[in-house]
């Protein structure tokens, strides 16, 4: 259900929505949104200052809770390679 969330906001988003890929990863009580877009909609998604994806990560993290598992959104461009400790929010 979180999946699909994201999914839909991040679409009304973007320009490129083919582009937009999300991976969902669990390790114990950690649950783990991969989203990929163009380079072209990053900004878009994560807005100015940042307020567009801490919103996301917020409503995933309020989701989270609700079930006991601990939340993180990452966002990263087409190509882009994972960063170790990438921007995340924790519900710690």
């Amino acid at each position: 259900m979180l999946r699909e969330f994201l999914e839909a906001s991040i679409r009304a988003l973007v320009d490129d929505q083919q582009a937009v890929q999300i991976r969902e990863e669990r390790n114990g009580s950690l649950l783990r949104y991969t989203i990929q877009v163009a380079e072209g909609d990053r900004g878009r998604v994560i807005g100015k200052s940042g307020r567009i994806v801490n919103a996301l990560r917020t409503v995933a993290q309020a989701a989270g809770a609700k079930n006991r598992v601990r939340v993180q959104v990452i966002v990263q461009t087409d190509g882009e390679p994972a960063k170790k400790g990438a921007a995340s929010a924790d519900a710690e």
